[in-house]
């Protein structure tokens, strides 16, 4: 699955959503793309465990496609 994370603006930010998803599956495996503000997760997980992870940290994520 793949989101636009409009208020991802560093490699902090990054890091933060990692920790995150992968606090919830650590066999998840994610590809952040900063400056596009696009995270790649593959994961087993339910796509709203996802969001509602990213949300936790203080971000907004939108599921693309």
């Amino acid at each position: 699955m793949e989101f636009n994370i409009p208020d991802m603006s560093c490699g902090g930010c990054a890091n933060a959503i990692t920790r995150a998803v992968t606090s919830l599956d650590p066999a998840a495996k994610l590809d952040v793309d900063v400056p596009a503000k696009i995270v790649a997760v593959t994961s087993r997980l339910p796509t709203a465990r996802i969001i509602e992870a990213m949300e936790a940290v203080g971000f907004h994520p939108l599921l693309r496609g």
